[in-house]
């Protein structure tokens, strides 16, 4: 599986790849409550920027969901 890594600014591609997301605001707030949504594994830090592994993302949602379920 590649890696597809979205930067934080860029809601629409997020949203393409299948992220609930509409706004950069939403995706920045996503980042910073991370760790207790259990997510803090789909952020990248490369250098001073963070990008969102959608990958990374939709398998953490489908394990919690099973978790859950």
């Amino acid at each position: 599986m590649s890696q597809q890594l979205i930067p934080l600014n860029r809601p629409a591609e997020a949203k393409a790849a299948g992220i609930p997301v509409d706004s950069e605001n939403q995706l920045r707030w996503l980042e910073r409550t991370a760790d207790e949504k259990g997510l803090r594994d789909a952020f990248v830090r490369i250098g001073r920027r963070v990008f969102l592994d959608a990958d990374k993302f939709h398998q953490l949602v489908r394990a919690h969901s099973r978790s859950a379920a």
